[in-house]
Order: structure tokens, then C-alpha cells, then sequence
């Protein structure tokens, strides 16, 4: 064998020695523990602080994915409820429009403004006859109808509803 292998295996030789030995301290014998038992506890320690650290980060992914989800819903609210008023001024024009031709083009143009609210689950919401719910409807007037009390005589505002949640209360007179 040569000298510098020798030498390697002296060293490694010492080094396991030490930490195998017992010290003698104020007379008592104290075992020096063993440089794997210190090995053992470190990597236990960082083991329980990585799946600490895996759990927080997969909560913090969670939390995340469901604030962009609602972020999202929130914008495309925002979104429609801007373009109601648009809806609401095209049918008026409808309404006040004289001439066939120009009549049928409004209803062209809002008819398209309904597709696409309709591919994004927007739909209108026509409550006329209906029981008066203040959770659904908005009550803006009231008339003497003997026939139709607490029932909704007519829609002055279209509502419109996404999933069952509605986006803006139809204003409406109720009978009483």
C-alpha cells in the first residue's frame, strides 16, 4: 500500500475512533454520541420543516387558485354590469324607433349583445306575474289591482341573472 493511502486510513481510523470513545468528565463518563445520531436528528428536523413547508406552500396554491378564480368572476361582473346600460338604451331605441328598417337593425345589434352575455351565462330575467320577492325584484311602484296582489303587474328595468345569482334586480311595480 502506499504512504498516502495509509495515511487516509489512519486518518478515517482516528476520526471513527473519536467519535466512538467515551470522555471522562468530572469523573463521570460521558459518551460523546456518535456523529450519525447527530446526522439522524438534523435530517429529521429538516424532514418535519419540509412537509411543514410542502403543506403551507400547497394551502398557499389553494388560496391563490381560488382568489383568481373569484377575481376573475368579479371582473366579468363588472364587465356585464357595464354593458346593461347599453342593453337598456337599445331598447328604448327600439321602442321610440319609427322606421321598420332601422327598428329591425337595433334588434339585430341587441340581439347580438344577448349572445354573447348568453355564452358567458347571463341571461335576462323577466319576473312579470310573479310573487314579489324584495330578495329579487325592486319595487318601484305600486298599483291598485285587486286581482294581482303582491304580484308583479309589470317590469319597468330588465333583471338580469348569471347561475341563479342575480346580477341586477328588474325594477317593477306591484300590485296591491
Amino acid at each position: 500500500m502506499s504512504k498516502k493511502k495509509e495515511s487516509v486510513e489512519e486518518e478515517s481510523e482516528a476520526v471513527t475512533y473519536e467519535f466512538d470513545k467515551a470522555e471522562q468528565v468530572n469523573g463521570d463518563d460521558v459518551i460523546v454520541e456518535s456523529a450519525q445520531d447527530n446526522y439522524k436528528e438534523e435530517y429529521d428536523a429538516l424532514n418535519a420543516k419540509y412537509i411543514r413547508l410542502q403543506a403551507d406552500f400547497d394551502n398557499f396554491k389553494r388560496r391563490n387558485s381560488d382568489l383568481g378564480t373569484r377575481m376573475y368572476q368579479e371582473g366579468k361582473f363588472e364587465v356585464i354590469e357595464g354593458i346593461l346600460p347599453v342593453l337598456d338604451n337599445l331598447d328604448m331605441a327600439i321602442s321610440a324607433q319609427k322606421d321598420e328598417g332601422q327598428r329591425q337593425g337595433i334588434e339585430l345589434v341587441r340581439k347580438q349583445f344577448l349572445d354573447v352575455m348568453g355564452k358567458f351565462g347571463v341571461e335576462e330575467y323577466d319576473p312579470k306575474g310573479e310573487e314579489f320577492s324584495p330578495h329579487l325584484h325592486e319595487a318601484v311602484m305600486s298599483q291598485d289591482d285587486p286581482d294581482n296582489v303582491g304580484k308583479i303587474i309589470s317590469v319597468l328595468k330588465k333583471g338580469y341573472k348569471h347561475s341563479g345569482k342575480v346580477l341586477r334586480h328588474p325594477m317593477v311595480i306591484v300590485g296591491k
